[in-house]
């Protein structure tokens, strides 16, 4: 099994424990759902890099940007249907984006040059509160000369944690990053969203 090497996303060390009143997901292998005890950074409006949050609601509306090529635009979409189509989510793939407002695209897809490397890169643009993105951005490395292009695993990779979905070590208890049992959020390409992810996503929205 080829094994692809994605962007740990870092963030500052919280002195506190999670706030009073937060739901904990309560999943058979773990919980991996923003926030977690290992990875409860504030939501906040961020820029490339700075961190994920849960989305807003379960009506998970995707864009995807000129800059992705038609396959890539394909394989997005069957990855959020195929993958995420059968939780409680409710995806729908829209031909415009909406970039203001109150009825921001949950989730918007591009594509830029990253660092060597890289694969995808997740953020959340517009919070709407401590625990909530309104929208966020996924960019995928436009530089594929050793990666080659986004392909499904990629795809429900960095839409899970557009939804909320951590790696291993940032899930409760702790679970290795090439732990297969976390299904796409493991860092082997693995194509499916996973029981215990399914489970997580189901509690949450």
């Amino acid at each position: 099994m080829a094994i692809k090497r994605r962007t740990i996303f870092v963030i500052g060390v919280a002195t506190a424990a999670l706030a009073a009143g937060t739901t904990m997901v309560q999943a058979a292998l773990t919980d991996n759902m923003y926030p977690t005890s290992n990875y409860f950074h504030t939501c906040f409006d961020g820029d490339m890099g700075d961190g994920f949050c849960q989305t807003d609601n379960k009506t998970l509306t995707l864009y995807r940007e000129g800059s992705l090529t038609a396959a890539e635009k394909k394989t997005i979409a069957r990855a959020a249907k195929d993958y995420f189509g059968p939780t409680d989510l409710v995806v729908k793939v829209q031909s415009s984006g909406v970039y203001v407002g109150g009825a921001e695209t949950d989730v918007i897809y591009k594509s830029k040059t990253l660092t060597r490397g890289k694969i995808g890169i997740t953020w959340c643009d517009d919070a709407v509160n401590a625990k909530t993105c309104d929208q966020h951005y996924i960019v995928f490395n436009k530089n594929h000369t050793d990666i080659g292009s986004v392909n499904k695993s990629d795809a429900c990779h960095e839409t899970g944690h557009a939804v909320g979905l951590t790696h291993g070590p940032d899930a409760s208890p702790r679970l290795g990053l090439y732990d297969d049992r976390l299904g796409c959020m493991s860092y082997n390409d693995v194509y499916k969203l996973g029981a215990n992810n399914k489970e997580n996503i189901n509690a949450t929205y």
